[in-house]
């Protein structure tokens, strides 16, 4: 993805976030350090749902990027099925598919071949969810996303 293409990514993330109460400002002030002054982006919906999907054909309903960390399908709602540490759908859990730095469909492996990706309601791609700084479609790694390396390690 061209460097431009990632700041307008992350310019939509950061407006999104705002309404993702603490875990989504943590993850703004961590967007803040990697948006550029200059950069513009388009007006978009503050209400624009966030998805992770992974798996075969990305058929796995891996969470809610940007939902409050109440919502019960949140990556951010330790209890849920997308944020719980012991889920199989998670990226927070290290011995899932999804969580594992081994995997090849997951968030956390630097060598993923086919991490999830990131959709909004309408069915926009955003790009991969993935530390491989080589992916294909990647929309955020290591560069752009800290917490995402956080979450990983």
């Amino acid at each position: 993805m061209p460097k431009a293409s990632a700041l307008m990514f992350l310019a939509v993330l950061a407006v999104s976030l705002t309404v993702g109460g603490c875990k989504g400002m943590a993850v703004l002030g961590a967007l803040g350090s990697a948006a550029e002054p200059n950069s513009t982006a388009p007006a978009i919906s503050p209400n624009l749902k966030l998805m992770i999907f992974g798996g075969a054909n990305h058929g796995t309903y891996l969470g809610c990027l940007n939902c409050s960390e109440y919502a019960a399908d949140s990556v951010w709602n330790k209890y849920g099925s997308s944020g719980s540490p012991y889920s199989a759908e998670s990226i927070f859990n290290h011995y899932s598919q999804f969580g594992s730095p081994y995997s090849t469909e997951s968030a956390c492996n630097q060598f993923a071949t086919d991490p999830p990706v990131i959709v909004d309601g309408d069915g926009k791609y955003y790009g991969r969810l993935t530390l491989n700084r080589y992916a294909t479609g990647i929309g955020i790694g290591t560069e752009d996303m800290g917490w995402l390396a956080a979450v990983c390690h």
